[in-house]
């Protein structure tokens, strides 16, 4: 048990100040960018295809497309005149391991903040 706990602990300062975490949640505020990575969960896309299925002109998709890059969510390949896109399911999974680690902290029904509040004026 000691050692899981040291192992979450390590994780969890590692991460706490991440300009790569940053970049992804920021990405991920805006529901047209987690619509598109919905979207490409499921399969690559041309940035024409993306901006046709979310009703976007092509400069407007593109902003979108630049700022899920800088946040490594996405990757894009240009073949001839087209861009591809894919998820870059690594950068997804850096954003869920660090919400993961907070999942020991969530505790059950039964570790509510009453039960908690209850406990400390048992302790005094």
């Amino acid at each position: 048990m000691l050692i899981y706990l040291t192992y979450w602990l390590s994780i969890m300062t590692l991460a706490v100040d991440s300009p790569h975490l940053d970049y992804a949640f920021n990405a991920l505020a805006h529901p047209k960018r987690r619509g598109i990575l919905n979207t490409l969960a499921f399969r690559p896309a041309t940035v024409s295809q993306l901006a046709e299925e979310y009703s976007l002109s092509l400069p407007a998709i593109h902003k979108h497309i630049l700022v899920l890059e800088a946040a490594q969510l996405i990757q894009r390949k240009k073949v001839g005149r087209t861009n591809f896109v894919a998820l870059n399911r690594k950068s997804l999974g850096d954003v869920r391991d660090w919400l993961t680690q907070y999942h020991t902290e969530w505790g059950n029904d039964k570790e509510t903040l009453e039960n908690y509040i209850t406990n400390l004026g048992k302790d005094n």
